[in-house]
């Protein structure tokens, strides 16, 4: 399964979209995150676009979405699947 428009929404939520990284509150430092809470490689002074914070956001998912489709082998409505990525997110 896929994380639904829905789905992609509701994880968002939880976000705030920042083309310019910043770094994790608790530490003032690493981990620096960007776009929708992106951290793979992101380092002080990093800008992206929309776009590109677009992507992260889809390619993170991605690696969420596999987990849960590996972890849970039962039937799943679509909010069910949502709300667990969104958890694993």
């Amino acid at each position: 399964m896929k994380t639904s428009v829905k789905g992609r929404e509701f994880i968002k939520g939880f976000e705030a979209l920042r083309l310019i990284a910043y770094p994790d509150p608790g530490t003032g430092g690493k981990p620096w995150t960007i776009g929708w809470g992106h951290t793979k490689g992101v380092k002080q002074g990093d800008r992206i676009t929309q776009d590109q914070a677009e992507q992260f956001f889809s390619d993170d998912l991605a690696v969420y979405e596999l987990t849960v489709n590996s972890a849970i082998k039962r039937p799943m409505t679509q909010n069910q699947f949502d709300a667990m990525v969104s958890l694993a997110f």
